[in-house]
């Protein structure tokens, strides 16, 4: 392929001022640094959502049924398939058990941080999933109370609708 010099240098420049900006910003690579300097910068995403649920075991549960519970909590992740898509859709699990030095924990033990990539997925997971529905009345004999607490990160109020303007 012939290509004129003009262009050649054109070509060039740009190349260079793509690789030093990726050495310089290494949060982008080449093609990103190309595509916002062709389009603009990306649309804003939504954030991720954040479900976190916080156990009370029951008094009477054994240290293997506990073991066993949040493995399967952990577990979810790679077992939950979204049916329209036939993929994972919790994008991480992770968990421990409390430590906390501050004694303000009410019975709560043990902790387990799930993202998801929307709203709506979460939505299923919770609503819908038949792995997770199994999990839930599995776990229900051992856990006395369960706290849920879901957020996007960075929100942290909702879109006023203004009258004719939607949110």
């Amino acid at each position: 392929m012939i290509v004129p010099r003009r262009t050649a240098g054109s070509l060039l420049i740009l190349l260079s001022v793509l690789g030093f900006a990726s050495f310089c910003y290494s949060r982008y690579n080449p093609v990103t640094v190309l595509i916002i300097a062709l389009l603009g910068s990306p649309t804003a995403r939504l954030p991720i959502t954040t479900h976190l649920v916080l156990f009370q075991f029951k008094q009477s549960a054994s240290p293997m049924a506990v073991k066993e519970i949040t493995s399967k909590m952990i577990s979810l992740k790679k077992n939950c398939i979204h049916p329209s898509t036939n993929r994972q859709y919790i994008l991480s699990i992770t968990g421990g058990k409390d430590n906390s030095i501050e004694s303000l924990q009410g019975g709560i033990t043990h902790a387990f941080i799930l993202h998801f990539h929307s709203n709506e997925d979460r939505d299923y997971y919770v609503d819908h999933d038949p792995v997770q529905q199994a999990f839930k009345d599995e776990a229900a004999a051992v856990i006395e109370k369960v706290q849920v607490v879901d957020f996007q990160e960075g929100v942290f109020y909702k879109a006023i609708k203004e009258e004719g303007v939607p949110p």
